[in-house]
């Protein structure tokens, strides 16, 4: 009787030759995947390091360097020289740029300023030389000069390697352009696609050898799966730490459930840490807060992770002075700088909800989060929960607020109240600061904390917005003074309420007296849009402050892309400035990086003179609080008047 034959593709060499198969399109799949990536990846990268390396090249030399010096006029050989070296190491600090130079342009003829030099430049005698003929420049370079916009230059090859550069035009005092340009040396195409193949060809290999010893450990594998789901369904996967399942699971087995008590961390802002620094650095940022908060736990106590900004601390047999107490010291600790990455650090700031004696997890855990949200609401950092946090109470208070400041627009209790912002260098009052205030019937005067939350999601809040506006500027239109108004990222994206802004600017004549102040965060999640409203606000004359800078994400790339007029020191900074060391470490730099920027400062909450002293020595140029004067109505807001 005849063997049958059994059929190729289900043979030893049938199951070689399918793997080779699989293994050849897995390689060429994943290499135009990873070459395109790379490419991607490459062009983002180049470009962020080329708009760096020419905005800092431009520090270096220095705008006034052009104001003085022109085609006619050249600087002495030592002063050149001086700038050439500077540039030399800046060069040698950032990875791959070869070349950041200045360039100009005079009838229609393109020359270099000012250049660093290579190794081989030296070599060569190709040294900088002040206004050099380039008869070859790029038509990059004059798209970029008729512009007036940045452009960056597609890759290029040379005899030197593969190249991208950047032109970015730089505006002289009297109004003409220059040119601050660097080139940065970049993988080649074949490049990218060689190491694409290689690391693909790696990858594929990897993943398609296991297949054979695959059936071996199945068992092994189930055993493991079971682990895993435990973890998955206990514990949160960034920490390590238990979620709120696994407390649950924990009290469950737990013989006292009648007195629970418990601390609710939320991390401030936690998105805008994400967006700006990157997911990794977030997740690093939420071990590192666990391993803080870990470490000042009192025995007994239990740390949980609940949602993905938020900690919940289990205490046993907790009285209200310790869990305060300790509420306290764990946001002191999360309030330590962290490292975001090797050059940036964050600073952050929480808010916590105190739960004591509540019967059952679900409970506990529902209370400390109305105390918590409630300490937000009121700018606390810590509340202790009570019957009057209860969501029904809330919601009767939210409807007395919407009818209480319904009645006060009809009857004209809702208006601005004004505080002055002083001129640290002269003592001058020449700015102030537009507050909403309601006057209630029994007269008593309530602040937005009161009734914002409340009328936020309705039509009330636009036509707050929009009074405080018509009312601030009708006050200042006779006067030299300048106020500011505050919107939120609702007030930004909402059309009507800033037509209504620019229109009244032009009726009440306050063109260049208008100040809008915005909070850096609320714009992260519509970056997009809400610049494009503060550009087209600022080319109406209205100047832009950033609120609450330095509040624990804020990042200075995004602070040059706003282009902002002031940074206003957020006020939980100068409150802790005569007594904590990172407060001071935190003005400081906030201070060195606005003077670098040219960008004058504003302190909030100054409460004493031994703060005013502290910051004009750091240079703050404006302060605003009750040392200064406290905010008052505008009948007895005294302005200079102009004729």
């Amino acid at each position: 009787m005849l063997k049958r034959r059994e059929p190729f593709i289900v043979s030893e060499r049938g199951l070689i030759a399918t793997l080779f198969g699989l293994y050849l399109v897995a390689t060429a799949a994943l290499s135009v995947f990873s070459f395109y990536s790379s490419q991607t990846e490459q062009l983002a990268s180049t470009r962020s390091m080329l708009l760096t390396a020419a905005r800092a090249g431009g520090h270096i030399i220095g705008r006034y360097f052009h104001d003085i010096y022109a085609l006619d006029r050249a600087p002495g050989d030592v002063h050149y020289r001086l700038i050439v070296e500077s540039l030399d190491e800046l060069v040698a600090d950032l990875p791959d740029v070869e070349y950041v130079y200045s360039m100009d342009m005079v009838d229609g003829q393109a020359y270099f300023i000012v250049s660093n030099e290579t190794g081989l430049d030296r070599r060569r005698g190709t040294l900088s030389v002040f206004y050099n003929p380039y008869d070859s420049a790029p038509e990059d370079l004059f798209q970029a000069y008729s512009s007036g916009e940045p452009v960056f230059s597609d890759i290029y090859d040379n005899e030197w390697g593969t190249f991208r550069s950047a032109f970015v035009p730089t505006r002289r005092a009297d109004g003409t352009l220059y040119i601050m340009a660097a080139d940065i040396k970049i993988d080649s195409r074949a490049t990218l696609l060689t190491n694409s193949i290689y690391s693909s060809a790696l990858i594929a290999l990897l993943a398609l050898l296991p297949l054979y010893p695959l059936m071996r450990t199945y068992r092994r594998l189930q055993r493991r799966r079971e682990e895993d789901l435990e973890r998955e369904l206990y514990y949160d996967a960034i920490t390590g730490l238990p979620d709120i399942t696994g407390m649950q699971r924990d009290l469950a087995h737990s013989t006292d459930q009648d007195h629970l008590s418990g601390i609710l961390i939320n991390l401030d802002e936690f998105h805008a840490i994400n967006t700006l620094f990157g997911y990794d650095a977030g997740d690093r940022l939420l071990n590192q807060v666990a391993d803080a908060i870990k470490k000042k736990l009192p025995s007994g106590a239990r740390l949980y992770r609940s949602l993905i900004d938020e900690y919940f601390v289990l205490l046993p047999d907790a009285d209200e002075q310790s869990a305060m107490r300790l509420a306290q010291t764990l946001l002191d600790t999360i309030f330590e700088p962290i490292e975001a990455d090797d050059r940036r650090r964050i600073t952050v700031t929480a808010r916590a909800g105190v739960a004591l004696a509540i019967e059952g997890a679900e409970e506990l855990l529902l209370n400390a989060r109305e105390a918590m949200d409630e300490a937000r609401r009121q700018s606390q950092e810590i509340m202790l929960y009570h019957e009057g946090l209860h969501p029904q109470k809330r919601y009767a208070e939210n409807l007395h607020w919407l009818n209480e400041v319904n009645d006060a627009f009809r009857q004209g209790r809702l208006n601005p109240w004004f505080q002055p912002i002083c001129e640290t260098a002269t003592g001058a009052i020449r700015h102030y600061e537009a507050l909403a205030r309601l006057t209630d019937s029994r007269g008593e005067i309530h602040t937005p904390f009161h009734f914002l939350p409340a009328i936020r999601k309705s039509h009330l809040y636009r036509q707050l917005t929009c009074a405080m506006i018509e009312q601030s500027f009708q006050h200042f239109a006779h006067s030299d003074a300048s106020v500011s108004i505050n919107l939120t990222r609702y007030d930004l994206l909402d059309e009507t309420t800033i037509a209504h802004l620019i229109t009244n600017m032009h009726r009440f004549g306050m063109e260049g007296r208008v100040i809008i102040e915005v909070i850096e965060s609320e714009s992260i999640d519509y970056q997009d849009e809400v610049l494009k409203v503060l550009k087209h606000c600022k080319q109406q004359g209205i100047r832009i402050a950033i609120d609450d800078f330095g509040s624990g994400y804020s990042n200075f790339d995004q602070i040059l892309k706003i282009d902002a007029d002031y940074l206003k020191i957020d006020g939980s900074l100068i409150r802790r400035l005569q007594s904590s060391r990172k407060a001071q470490a935190l003005v400081e730099a906030i201070t060195r990086f606005a003077h670098s920027l040219n960008i004058p400062m504003i302190a909030e909450f100054v409460e004493d003179t031994a703060t005013i002293t502290q910051l004009q020595a750091l240079g703050v140029q404006y302060v605003q609080g009750y040392a200064i004067g406290r905010p008052t109505p505008a009948e007895k807001t005294e302005l200079k008047h102009t004729e």
